[in-house]
């Protein structure tokens, strides 16, 4: 029996983006983040985050970015991953990156 497959740093990104985009946030945080670890673990829906934010309606401008914590945070998970997009993390790397993401919720 195999295991769930394992999280890509850059799916993680994607889909915190996502997430942010859904809510009409103009950057990604975070909570975005916990989030769509969640999400891609199967533990909640897109759904499940409310209703939705229509792109028909204006957006707060400059949107698209990140926290600047969130950027720094990506940025060095990324150089620790060889900079490589299609790497995926393991168990502990995991643990250890979801405990840094609960550091930044708790900071706010």
């Amino acid at each position: 029996m195999t295991g769930p497959e394992p999280l890509r740093l850059t799916e993680i990104l994607t889909t915190s983006s996502a997430v942010a985009n859904y809510l009409g946030q103009p950057e990604v945080t975070a909570g975005h983040m916990l989030s769509a670890i969640a999400i891609l673990r199967g533990e909640m829906t897109m759904e499940s985050l409310g209703r939705p934010v229509s792109p028909l309606v204006s957006r707060i401008q400059g949107g698209g970015g990140a926290e600047p914590r969130v950027r720094e945070l990506a940025q060095r998970w990324f150089a620790r991953l060889g900079g490589d997009v299609g790497a995926a993390l393991d168990d502990v790397q995991l643990a250890s990156f979801l405990e840094e993401l609960y550091g930044l919720t708790s900071e706010t």
